[in-house]
C-alpha cells in the first residue's frame, strides 16, 4: 500500500492513472478509493476534485453498464470524508459524517440497490425476495460506513508513513468522542434496544463511531502497557467471527467508548514513568 501511495503521489498524472486503472480491477476497485482521499490529505480538496472526477468515468461506464451504485457512492464518501478530515483535523467530525453519510446515501440509492441485488441473485438462480433485502438496508449502511472508515485509515496511514512516520499512530491512540457525542450516541444505541422492532437493524450503525473510538483506546492501552498485539487481534477476530455475539460485542465497546468521552481513562491510567 505504501509503495502505490507513493507512485500515485508523485504528480496529478501519476494519481489520475493509478486510481483510473485500479478502478477497473476486480476485488481490487477499492484501491482508487483510497487514492482519492490520500490525494486529498495530502494536496487539498482542488487537487483530489480532479482525481474524483476522472475516476468517476469508467465508475459511471460500470454503472451503465452493471447498474451497482456502490462504487459511485464510495468514491464521493471517501472523498467527503477525506475533506472533513484535512479541514478540521478531527476523527469525531470524521466518524460521525461517516455515520450519516452511510445512512442517507443507502436509503438514497436504496431502489438501485434493492434492482441490482435481485438482478443478482436471480442469475444466480436464487429466488430473491424482497421484504428480506429491504430489511437488510440498514446493514448495508453499516458495511458502507465501516468500509468508508477502513479506507481513510488506510489513507491516512499511507500519507503518515511517506510523510509523518509515526504520526497516524498517534492520532489514532488519542480519538476520542466528546461528553455531548457520546451522549448522543448513546440515546440512539438505547432507542434500539427498547425499540427493536422498527429500529434494532440500525444498532450497529450507531456504535461505529464508538466503536472505532474504544478500538483506538485499546490500542493506546496496549501499547501503554507493552501487551502483546495479539490481544487485539483476538479482539478483532472476536468481531468478525463471533457473529452470534456481535451486537453485545459492540455495545460492550460503545459502553467503554462512553465512558472514555465522560471520564477521560487515559489520563487515569499511569504512564510508564509513573507506575
Amino acid at each position: 500500500m505504501r509503495a502505490l501511495a507513493e507512485f500515485a503521489l508523485r504528480s496529478r498524472l501519476h494519481a489520475i492513472g493509478t486510481s483510473m486503472v485500479t478502478v477497473l480491477l476486480p476485488l481490487l476497485g477499492w484501491l482508487s478509493t483510497v487514492i482519492v482521499a490520500l490525494v486529498v490529505l495530502r494536496y487539498g480538496i482542488p487537487a483530489g476534485s480532479l482525481v474524483l472526477l476522472w475516476t468517476l468515468l469508467p465508475v459511471g461506464v460500470a454503472f451503465h453498464l452493471f447498474a451497482d451504485p456502490l462504487p459511485i457512492t464510495m468514491l464521493l464518501g471517501s472523498f467527503l470524508m477525506a475533506a472533513m478530515l484535512r479541514h478540521t483535523g478531527s476523527w469525531q467530525v470524521v466518524l460521525l459524517t461517516a455515520l450519516l453519510y452511510a445512512g442517507v446515501s443507502i436509503l438514497a440509492i436504496k431502489g438501485f440497490l434493492v434492482d441490482f441485488i435481485i438482478d443478482f441473485l436471480t442469475r444466480m438462480e436464487l429466488q430473491p425476495n424482497l421484504e428480506e433485502i429491504l430489511q437488510l438496508t440498514p446493514l448495508f449502511a453499516f458495511w458502507q460506513a465501516i468500509a468508508l472508515i477502513i479506507i481513510l485509515l488506510l489513507a491516512r496511514w499511507s500519507q503518515s508513513a511517506l510523510y509523518n512516520p509515526g504520526g497516524f499512530r498517534k492520532e489514532f491512540h488519542q480519538l476520542r468522542l466528546s461528553p455531548g457525542v457520546g451522549a448522543v450516541l448513546g440515546v440512539a444505541i438505547l432507542a434500539c434496544l427498547a425499540f427493536s422492532e422498527p429500529w434494532g437493524w440500525w444498532l450497529p450503525l450507531f456504535t461505529l463511531p464508538l466503536v472505532v473510538a474504544a478500538l483506538g483506546l485499546v490500542h493506546w492501552y496496549c501499547d501503554r502497557k507493552n501487551l502483546s498485539q495479539g490481544w487485539v487481534a483476538v479482539l478483532y477476530l472476536s468481531l468478525i467471527l463471533l457473529s452470534e455475539y456481535r451486537n453485545l460485542l459492540l455495545v460492550s465497546l460503545a459502553a467503554l467508548a462512553m465512558a472514555d468521552a465522560w471520564f477521560n481513562i487515559r489520563l487515569r491510567i499511569p504512564t510508564r514513568g509513573t507506575e
